[in-house]
């Protein structure tokens, strides 16, 4: 916008603020169209994740009921997790080709057939297919609503923006085990509970009335590449998909022996501890970070959640509930809170232009994780029990916080001032790298990579 002659403004005085005082109006309503057209979105998204919060508590419930030995519980929530890096490779390719809205409708039309087809057959094969039919599904709807806020967003406000999304993300995700819980497991209504939560994130997106924004483009890094610059966060990335994946996959399994009579509603006081632990907890870590190593950070966290872990494997079963549940918040404010610290540490080093694709690619090493930890945790919890499930935690974590100070040790940190300040992050999508402020940041070139 060109800037006025300062005498002609002195000259016209009253003419100069009347312009102002109708531009103004316009710009407000503006910005308010733009945080309306992005809380749709948001809304639309924390619904999937009460979605896929209640099929948390639903899968592993039904199976249990339904005298599915844990590890076969452990193989089919793996299942969801290989259709998510399914999902993740193909959405943006969808989103291309048939616009954000339509790839939106169509992948919560198929969430929501797939959750409500797990209630056609008791076959491990079939709710194989169906699980990952919706973890494909899962990640196609993230895909397309993160990338449609990473363009709506403005860009002086993505942090922001960001947060409240993390945030009320992670409130949609602790209240679907609690309308899970409305329904009994293995039955007709809590499958259509799951369905409903897919098919009601079409709403908010219908209501919409913006313009689409262009498709995501972030493509990943190879794991070779990602080694080369950030082992650190390579580690981090990997071992978060491990033992994160498989504690929310079969969490409610641990607790049945909690409470059995009332199994869906302890799963879901337990998730909320968990995620509560780790929205109190991750701003903090995050600006911890920005002023010391963030692998000494990652390290705490990750030792913290590892003996949260040992007391709920050896003390889980006979603590009083209040105490087993402060475990579970303690546990979630480490092990859930890591991950985004080392997307910042990988940032921190990434080449200039390329922290979006360094998380991409960082995100596809968690989505593996994820594929493998359900599996191997359900081998563990068949041969020592459901507290099988925490002491298979404990390890990942405890190999987590030595790498990270072996990683530390006469290896020279990136300077304060040369971080990029840390913006919380989630394993969501590739599309949230174009959302995370820190993609938009230039790391120095001649900084010394993590090598």
């Amino acid at each position: 916008m060109p800037v006025p002659d300062p005498g002609e403004a002195a000259n016209q005085g009253n003419a100069r603020k009347e312009p102002l005082a109708m531009t103004a109006p316009s710009e407000d309503r503006n910005l308010i169209d733009e945080y309306r057209n992005i809380t749709a979105i948001v809304a639309a998204l924390t619904l999937l994740q009460a979605a896929t919060g209640a099929i948390s508590v639903v899968g592993p419930l039904t199976l249990l009921a339904q005298g599915a030995p844990t590890w076969i519980i452990g193989a089919i929530a793996s299942s969801y997790a290989l259709g998510f890096v399914v999902g993740a490779r193909i959405a943006p390719a969808e989103i291309r080709q048939i616009g954000h809205i339509r790839a939106f409708a169509a992948f919560a039309a198929g969430g929501s057939l797939a959750a409500a087809a797990l209630y056609i057959s008791a076959h491990p094969a079939w709710w194989m297919l169906m699980q990952a039919l919706i973890g494909l599904c899962a990640a196609g709807l993230l895909a397309s609503g993160e990338s449609w806020i990473a363009g709506a967003a403005p860009a002086a406000r993505r942090g922001a923006v960001l947060g409240f999304y993390l945030v009320t993300s992670k409130l949609g995700f602790m209240a679907g085990p609690f309308l899970a819980a409305l329904a009994t497991p293995g039955s007709a209504a809590a499958f259509l509970i799951v369905s409903a939560l897919f098919t009601a994130s079409l709403i908010p997106v219908s209501a919409t009335r913006r313009a689409e924004p262009p498709a995501p483009s972030a493509e990943p890094f190879g794991p070779m590449r990602l080694w080369d610059t950030a082992p650190s966060a390579v580690i981090a990335g990997f071992i978060a998909g491990i033992v994160n994946g498989a504690v929310l996959q079969l969490y409610a399994v641990f607790v049945t022996d909690l409470s059995p009579g009332s199994a869906a509603g302890m799963a879901a006081m337990f998730n909320a501890a968990m995620i509560g632990g780790a929205v109190l907890s991750q701003w903090p870590a995050g600006i911890v970070s920005d002023h010391m190593d963030r692998r000494i950070v990652i390290a705490v966290l990750a030792a913290v959640s590892g003996l949260a872990a040992v007391l709920l494997a050896l003390f889980g079963l006979q603590l009083p509930l209040p105490a087993v549940f402060a475990l579970a918040a303690v546990w979630g404010a480490g092990s859930l809170s890591f991950y985004g610290v080392a997307v910042a540490h990988a940032a921190d080093r990434a080449e200039p232009g390329q922290s979006a694709n360094m998380m991409s690619g960082i995100l596809m090493l968690w989505a593996t994780g994820s594929m493998l930890g359900p599996t191997l945790a359900g081998g563990v919890m068949s041969l020592t029990g459901v507290s099988g499930l925490f002491t298979f935690a404990a390890v990942g974590l405890f190999i987590l916080a030595a790498a990270m100070l072996y990683r530390r040790a006469g290896m020279r940190q990136v300077p304060d001032v040369d971080k990029g300040d840390f913006a919380p992050s989630n394993a969501t999508s590739m599309a949230a790298a174009d959302l995370n402020p820190m993609s938009d940041q230039d790391s120095d070139p001649d900084i010394e990579r993590d090598t």
